[in-house]
């Protein structure tokens, strides 16, 4: 890792601004601000940050927070910046010191608020950060509490800036910094050049562009957010129409300047932001970004814009805004700075010591309309390519309103370096060479000696030569013509040889034959040489220069023979034509017997061509001298024909030998025409069964194949003598058919008649009742005989409709024979379901003010009560009754099966009530622990006592549910005999008087 030795000072020199925002809360003062890095060692870097406060708002505060945030651990992290104790560069002025762009004579509020120009003080702060981890994403940023009133933002918000690094790259980076202070005053309707001199100490590719300006919370945020813009005419846009500037800004991004005109008073916040770029490879890697936020006051002034000009260019050119100038020769140029306003004072500085070390400016006539500025330098070979610099107009007139403005012009140079060809190179013959050139453009090539033409093109940096013989090329660069001595290079192509040799004709042989091959090396002493055969295709040796060939198609072989005595090899090509031999496209077919077959292959139009078959003499061939024939067999059986083709360079291959020979043959199997025949027509009844039978010939062939259609009633639909099943009824025609695997084939066929045997039908399966009977209605066709089965329960076995009456479940089947002879059968199930049952008393006593709640037994479901009077429902199983005289009630039950039944009960009506008492009773918890009045029907109880044996009355009560419970006054009264009396009358007037002895037990 690279140290830097940079001091604080230096570093600060390089570093002209850098934001500084705190994490605090304060009132309206951010005027701008940035952030930027210097690398110190490893993963340690100095950051610094440029606060501009107004100085009509909030006092600066001591320190700010830095936040950092990597996206590849999604850590964060902030640390604290205190203030810089040290001077800001360059003038060495004190930390907070004005930034003014006043004259001597004018003040701003910086000096007294109540001044008319805005004022700023410039404050930096500064830490040390080492950076954990490497990553692609570092962002370092700071906000702050609250941004100026601007003329082209909405609102108060947040003032943030951050500065990215991708640290992934390398750590090896500082970041670019603004060599120009943002001096912030622009007169109103005036056109208007900025430039904010955006440098890289490592010389790595800049990018400017204009972005919106940014908002942020906290460190603890994680979203950035845009300002709100105003809504104006014409609409405030970023990057395009920034501020109020009618669509006339424009910035170019390769130098940073702003060219612009404002067309409204007030300040207007703009951001840049710059981006470098370091080479990767042959890629431009972004590896990091500045932005700078500042506030510019557009303010009316009566001021003119000076005008910069350059003239004349000595060691170099001008044109297309460009200053051209090459490698060691000394450039000089002079430009002119001017005023239409003769009264203008005008001063010219620029950043040329950190834009282009080394080079000078000499100004003259400072101080007046006319300052001429003449540039030297005279750059090496390590200045190639493109250089800026900035030159700073100050307008030091100091009208009205007493403001210093300062104008920012870009000098654009481009140095050429000298123009180098690729190095000499040797090829070998046949080879392509690729040349190339570097320095310089518009490039011309032509052959000086050797080989012309050889270039597939003569003005690209780049062509193809293929020299055939050693060649000198050179090449001129036609852009730079004002450095001669630079401007072109030559590039010699050496061809060198490999060995010589006589080659291998190209040859013609058959499938399988040896072919001895040569190459002819012309070989010299101490020289070794070696050989490749591409492909290696039935080769022998494919590093031989003798090799042997026996090949089966015809191959082109690409021999490359190389010696030590250089990298180059001789190439040749060998063509070894193999005759294609006989290919036949038949394979092995099966024929009927009188048909011929088609024979269609290729054969090599060299062979003689000859037929034959060993079994079947009478064959014949149509032609018979080639390939594509017909051949009509003579005979029935399997016959092999074999083709044969002779060539005079192939005598020596066998017969027969595979892959391509001169022999080929296929089999033809010859089958017979069958002829069948099948029993006669026949007839049957359903459900029998039937062989049937077929004859074939000529019979000594075994290779029948046979199919009854429809095949749904053969057990065998496949074999010869199948087994039919009558399953359908009516006439059914089957068809025999009888096939060899050539498609050789006869058929047959025989009508069969099924007839029906489904002529007994009885009714569907039915249910009765226990003791009930029923009758079955059968239908059956005239002429049938029949029986019923079993005889039991059955009014007549021979009858069509008998009456049954089963005492159990029964199925009843009955079989018949019709006239023809066919058997059938039909049953009919009988379902005895349950006899219904009631069961309820035959009478039952109630008094006065009774009912009775009807509870039957049985098996019932469905109930019926007649009659209704004195029912709270009559169609419910166990209705209440309550008659006022005695009543039969009759019920009619129904079974779930539907069977039925009926039943009756008295019910007797007492007239009068019934009232008693027992004779002994235990006082206590049980049932019978409380002597109470036993009593039937309604009465009014007019009084019940009981005493005891020394006549002392110890109950009474005229409550009839009221009991005596064994005790007198609270105390439990002795085991003995009492007396009780009762007084009582009934609905009916009827006075009940009733006394007798009751005995109390323990």
């Amino acid at each position: 890792m690279k140290n830097r030795s940079l001091s604080f000072i230096s570093v600060l020199c390089l570093l002209l601004s850098s934001l500084l925002i705190p994490d605090k809360a304060f009132a309206t003062h951010s005027a701008g601000g940035e952030i930027i890095y210097v690398h110190i060692s490893d993963s340690t870097y100095q950051f610094f940050m440029k606060f501009y406060r107004d100085c009509t708002g909030s006092f600066e505060p001591n320190s700010f927070t830095l936040c950092c945030h990597n996206t590849c651990t999604n850590q964060s992290f902030s640390v604290n910046m205190p203030k810089w104790t040290g001077t800001l560069p360059p003038d060495g002025r004190p930390n907070g010191a004005p930034v003014s762009a006043g004259c001597s004579n004018s003040f701003n509020k910086c000096d007294n608020t109540q001044y008319f120009l805005p004022g700023y003080r410039e404050w930096w702060y500064s830490c040390i950060i080492t950076l954990p981890l490497k990553c692609n994403y570092w962002e370092f940023g700071v906000s702050l509490c609250c941004r100026n009133t601007s003329s082209n933002l909405v609102g108060q918000d947040n003032f943030y800036v951050e500065t990215i690094f991708n640290s992934s790259f390398t750590w090896d980076n500082s970041s670019p910094f603004y060599s120009v202070k943002p001096i912030p005053y622009v007169c109103l309707n005036r056109q208007y050049t900025y430039n904010n001199g955006a440098l890289d100490a490592d010389g790595d590719s800049l990018w400017s562009q204009m972005i919106n300006p940014l908002n942020n919370t906290s460190c603890a945020a994680t979203n950035t957010n845009v300002q709100t813009v105003q809504n104006a005419t014409p609409p405030i846009t970023f990057p395009n129409n920034p501020m109020q500037t009618n669509n006339s800004f424009v910035l170019t991004g390769g130098n940073g300047q702003m060219t612009f005109t404002a067309t409204q008073s007030g300040a207007a916040a703009l951001s840049i932001k710059t981006s470098e770029y370091r080479k990767n490879g042959n890629v431009m890697t972004e590896i990091g970004s500045i932005m700078r936020d500042v506030q510019v006051q557009v303010i009316p002034c009566t001021i003119v814009p000076p005008t910069l000009d350059t003239v004349s260019v000595i060691g170099g050119d001008f044109g297309n805004g460009l200053v051209y100038g090459c490698v060691g020769q000394k450039l000089d140029f002079c430009f002119t700075v001017y005023s239409s306003d003769t009264e203008t004072v005008l001063l010219a500085e620029d950043n040329l010591n950190l834009a282009i070390p080394g080079a000078t400016i000499n100004y003259s006539n400072q101080g007046t309309d006319t300052v001429t500025g003449c540039f030297n330098w005279t750059p090496t070979i390590n200045d190639v390519g493109s250089h800026n610099f900035l030159v700073l107009i100050k307008d030091s007139t100091c009208k009205p309103p007493g403001i210093l403005l300062q104008y920012a012009k870009v000098i654009d140079l481009k140095i050429w370096g000298p123009v180098e060809a690729t190095p000499d190179t040797s090829i070998c013959y046949g080879e392509p060479a690729f040349l190339g050139v570097v320095g310089g453009g518009n490039y011309s090539w032509k052959v000086l000696n050797g080989t012309d033409p050889s270039l597939n093109s003569t003005n690209i940096p780049n062509p193809i030569a293929t020299p055939k013989v050693t060649t000198t090329y050179e090449v001129t660069s036609t852009v730079n013509t004002y450095c001669p001595d630079l401007n072109k290079d030559t590039v010699t192509i050496t061809v060198l040889k490999g060995p010589d040799m006589t080659g291998v004709n190209d040859d013609t042989t058959c499938p399988g034959v040896t072919l001895p091959l040569d190459l002819g090396i012309v070989k010299k002493p101490g020289v070794t040489y070696n050989v490749k055969w591409t492909p290696a295709t039935g080769l022998s040796s494919a590093t031989s220069d003798k090799p042997d060939a026996k090949l089966k198609t015809t191959t082109q072989y690409t021999v490359e023979v190389g010696s030590s005595d250089n990298r180059c090899k001789t190439i040749d090509t060998v063509l070894i034509d193999v005759l294609t031999g006989l290919t036949l496209d038949n394979h092995d077919t099966q024929i009927c017997v009188g048909q011929s077959v088609d024979v269609l292959g290729k054969v090599d139009a060299r062979y003689n061509i000859v037929w034959n078959s060993k079994t079947d003499g009478a064959a014949t061939y149509n032609p018979s001298n080639d390939i594509v024939t017909t051949i009509t067999p003579g005979d029935t059986g399997k016959h092999t024909y074999v083709i044969k083709g002779d060539y005079y360079k192939c005598k020596n291959v066998p017969l027969g030998a595979p892959n391509g020979d001169t022999t080929a043959d296929f089999v033809i199997d010859v089958q017979p025409i069958p002829t069948a025949s099948i029993d006669d027509d026949a007839s049957m009844c359903y459900g029998d069964t039937m062989q049937l039978s077929a004859i074939v010939s000529p019979e000594k062939y075994s290779k029948y194949t046979y199919s009854w259609t429809p095949g749904v009633a053969l057990d065998f639909p496949d074999r010869k003598n199948p087994i039919f099943s009558a399953i359908t009824e009516g006439g059914t025609t089957l068809r025999f058919i009888v096939k060899t695997p050539a498609g050789c084939s006869d058929t047959d066929e025989v009508n069969l008649n099924v007839y029906a045997a489904s002529f007994l039908f009885l009714p569907g399966d039915t249910a009765i009742c226990a003791g009930d009977s029923i009758s079955i209605d059968m239908d059956v066709a005239s002429g049938t005989k029949f029986y019923w089965t079993p005889d039991l329960n059955i009014s007549s076995i021979s009858s069509l409709q008998p009456r049954v009456w089963p005492v159990a479940d029964q199925r009843y089947s009955v079989f018949g024979q019709d006239s023809v002879g066919c058997l059938d059968t039909a049953h009919i199930n009988i379902t005895v379901r349950p006899r219904a049952i009631i069961e309820i008393p035959d009478k039952v006593t109630i008094y006065p003010g009774e009912s009775y709640t009807m509870d039957p037994g049985g098996n019932c479901l469905y109930y019926t009560w007649f009659p209704p009077l004195g029912l709270n429902n009559a169609d419910v199983s166990n209705p209440s009754v309550s008659p006022e005289v005695d009543t039969r009630y009759i019920v009619h039950g129904r079974t779930e099966a539907g069977c039925a039944v009926t039943d009756s009960i008295d019910i007797i009506v007492i007239n009068d009530s019934y009232l008693d008492l027992p004779n002994a009773f235990t006082p206590g918890r049980r049932t019978n622990g409380t002597l109470k009045i036993v009593r039937r029907g309604i009465a009014e109880l007019k009084e019940f006592a009981v005493y005891n044996r020394w006549g002392v009355k110890v109950f009474e009560t005229s409550d009839i549910n009221e009991g005596w419970d064994g005790t007198y006054n609270g105390a439990s009264q002795p085991t003995g005999v009492y007396i009780y009396t009762i007084k009582a009358v009934t609905p009916s007037g009827h006075a009940i008087q009733k006394q007798g002895n009751i005995t109390l037990l323990r």
